[in-house]
């Protein structure tokens, strides 16, 4: 079941009337079946997947907190952490490293014929997964005590407003949330629902409404002048940002209808001033995770320069390795890698700092410009992320440079107005603008502005429901 679609507007008034009808102990049980309804309506086989992690990360994490040696926690967790990566690696991973070993072998000269597997990638296991596993890591590390009770944790793992594409929640998060009583507040509502309203505007009315202009520029590089396809690469990064941004904004509108707050997912990543920031507010709840549970442990920036360097790359590598089980992302990531270490190199170099707080550092007359390269770097490193080989990523980089002449006048026009419009929703969450406006609007004057909006989604949405992008990951 997916946000956009006639199941769920029938599934979610359906949930809520039955969960605000019961008390708190009901509450969490009726999320729970609900939550499985949401996730088995895609293929109902896919639930044993998830059923497995839970019943092995809960009996690991109760495993650990009573183990009396250090030795004997360490081997829970590692039978813990070893099936979790055991079922992403053969679900998601196994037939990626079989056709690259192939490919190896061919290089060398040997004639191979493997067989891969033909299994179906289960919606969101990389999202759960990792969930699940920072879960047993943070009991391992004594930062919290395991969940008392199996049902809680499940929903904890399954809860669906996150289950298939985050934001990656943390147990301190989420489960206290969970196990204790709730009260939806009328504030929650309002804020609730004007979240939702922005993400289905951000998915319908911004990225399903570019993609086809994206996917164009991929299927017709030889047809495309080289202005035209740097265009397609700025609707390309407006496209993903609105389809991402805007399904965690529903799937935080919809938890706050049933009194559970989720963590901030974007930070208005398009003003960002470079890369370092950009990864601060771009899928915040990812680059948290791979900083506490990849980068520090790795040493962080603790072990000398080299290190610090090393240690960004393989962060970064396996970013775009959890994105998906193809060398681009993994080129994607090394990209992105290689720019935070020439920004950490440039600003030991110049003796600068970004604050910790979005929204602190100053703009002065090169703010423009620093946000300018900033959002390119991110438009271009897209090439990698969105082609399906590098022989694409490579004819459509090469197209760029041969500065080919010609310019789409309508397109060009086209582009316009998304800029426009991602700009000012990024700068009115920026600025708190957009929460002031609508907290200083009337009854009659919101309900006629929420009215208009949802019925422009409801339009645009009715011939041209895509699904959302991260599904895939």
């Amino acid at each position: 079941m997916v946000f956009n679609s006639f199941a769920f507007a029938i599934f979610l008034p359906l949930v809520l009337l039955g969960y605000y009808l019961l008390p708190f102990k009901g509450q969490n049980r009726f999320l729970l079946v609900a939550s499985l309804v949401f996730y088995g309506w895609w293929d109902w086989r896919f639930l044993f997947l998830l059923g497995l992690t839970i019943a092995v990360d809960y009996y690991a994490s109760h495993a650990i907190a009573r183990a009396p040696t250090k030795e004997k926690k360490l081997r829970w967790l590692r039978i813990s952490l070893g099936t979790n990566i055991l079922v992403l690696s053969v679900f998601k991973y196994c037939n990626f490293f079989i056709s690259s070993c192939e490919g190896l072998l061919h290089t060398l000269g040997f004639q191979v014929h493997p067989v891969t597997l033909q299994l179906a990638l289960p919606i969101g296991i990389s999202f759960y997964t990792f969930m699940s596993m920072s879960y047993v890591i943070d009991v391992y590390w004594g930062k919290f005590p395991p969940a008392e009770n199996f049902f809680d944790f499940a929903l904890f793992v399954s809860y669906f407003p996150h289950l298939v594409a985050g934001p990656i929640l943390r147990a301190g998060q989420l489960l206290p949330q969970i196990e204790r009583p709730r009260r939806v507040t009328k504030e929650q509502i309002r804020d609730g629902l004007t979240l939702m309203l922005v993400g289905y505007a951000r998915k319908v009315l911004i990225a399903d409404l570019l993609a086809s202009y994206v996917d164009e520029a991929f299927r017709n590089i030889p047809g495309m002048s080289s202005a035209d396809l740097v265009i397609r690469l700025w609707l390309c990064a407006i496209q993903i940002y609105g389809d991402f941004a805007g399904y965690s904004d529903i799937a935080r509108g919809v938890s706050k209808l049933f009194g559970i707050e989720l963590h901030l997912n974007f930070a208005t990543p398009l003003l960002s001033q470079n890369i370092t920031e950009f990864w601060r507010r771009w899928h915040i709840t990812l680059s948290s995770w791979l900083r506490d549970y990849v980068y520090i442990p790795l040493g962080g920036s603790r072990k000398g320069e080299p290190k610090t360097y090393r240690n960004l790359m393989i962060t970064m590598l396996t970013s775009g390795l959890w994105h998906g089980a193809n060398w681009t992302y993994v080129a994607f990531g090394a990209v992105h890698g290689l720019a935070l270490g020439i920004h950490k190199f440039w600003m030991k170099m110049t003796g600068t700092s970004i604050g910790k707080e979005y929204g602190t550092k100053p703009w002065n007359a090169a703010t423009p410009i620093k946000i300018f390269l900033t959002f390119n770097t991110f438009a271009f490193s897209l090439v990698l992320f969105r082609s399906p080989n590098f022989g694409t990523a490579w004819q459509y980089l090469t197209r760029i440079f041969q500065f080919a002449p010609g310019l789409h006048v309508g397109t060009s026009l086209f582009v316009i107005p998304f800029v426009l419009i991602g700009l000012s929703l990024d700068l009115a969450q920026y600025t708190g603008v957009g929460q002031r406006l609508i907290a200083g609007m009337g009854l009659v004057t919101r309900s006629i502005a929420f009215g208009v909006l949802l019925a422009l989604v409801l339009i645009a949405g009715s011939d041209n429901s895509l699904p959302f992008v991260y599904f895939q990951f």
